[in-house]
């Protein structure tokens, strides 16, 4: 995502993000994060921005050292960039 160099992860969008994966056991988090990308997608958020939050939350959560974790945010960004599966594409 090479548009994303100049954008800044939105403080609020990454607060959001961050309780959920808290609020979400660890082995559900996926699906609850994608759900929330969709979402996020749907009402227009542009998913430059939204890739760039994701990452945000992702350096914010592998400071807890929680690998679980970390692996959900990460897939959400591949299904966000296309390095996945067709179908799990979030674009």
């Amino acid at each position: 995502m090479e548009r994303t160099r100049n954008l800044l992860a939105d403080k609020a969008t990454v607060a959001q993000m961050l309780n959920l994966a808290l609020a979400t056991p660890a082995d559900r988090l996926t699906p609850k994060l994608r759900q929330y990308a969709r979402e996020c997608l749907n009402a227009d958020y542009p998913s430059e921005q939204l890739y760039v939050d994701f990452m945000g939350a992702y350096e914010e959560i592998s400071e807890r050292d929680d690998e679980e974790r970390e692996d959900a945010f990460l897939d959400v960004m591949d299904f966000l960039t296309g390095w996945c599966a067709p179908g799990a594409r979030l674009y």
